[in-house]
């Protein structure tokens, strides 16, 4: 039990690492590294269901999402241009998977889900910048060449790419 506490707290410490990008493009206060995973976990439950129509599978992917910055926790969340001089080492993430018990650890190796936890990665990337692109417009720059596998992130993209990120103005009738 005492390594799940540790693994759960080494996770919580995710809603203080900065998204890196959005500060690049100049946004002050930028989503956390957390933030950014809960919506992706509820992206890949989503789109995977609406792919699959599999309900556990769905669950796996979002469990999946949520891990899947985990080693920003050791590393810091990095820039697209500081990735291509700077390597992480998978190193971190085993560390921190090797608190959990074995049979999570298994549920956490399934690689046919993968293309989801992706495809929920982008879409989530895509939503924050027309969230962010309401003040700071050239964030658009960073989702242009976008690239998805599954028919319905490419679907669901298309619409992000139109929609109004003011939800709450519906309503306000």
């Amino acid at each position: 039990m005492e390594n799940i506490v540790r693994f759960l707290f080494e996770a919580g410490s995710l809603k203080l690492v900065p998204r890196s990008g959005w500060l690049k493009a100049g946004i002050k206060n930028p989503e956390s590294v957390a933030e950014h995973s809960f919506r992706t976990a509820l992206i890949a439950f989503i789109l995977t269901y609406l792919e699959t129509e599999d309900e556990a599978k769905a669950g796996r992917a979002a469990f999946l999402a949520l891990l899947h910055d985990l080693q920003e926790s050791r590393t810091l969340d990095l820039h697209r241009l500081s990735k291509k001089y700077v390597s992480v080492d998978k190193k971190a993430i085993r560390e921190q998977l090797e608190l959990l018990p074995e049979e999570i650890q298994n549920v956490i190796k399934t690689e046919e889900l993968q293309k989801f936890v992706k495809d929920a990665d982008r879409l989530e990337l895509l939503l924050q910048a027309r969230e962010y692109s309401e003040s700071h417009p050239s964030v658009m720059a960073y989702v242009e060449r976008l690239e998805f596998k599954t028919e319905t992130a490419k679907k669901l993209a298309e619409v992000i790419r139109k929609t109004d990120p003011r939800w709450w103005l519906r309503l306000e009738g």
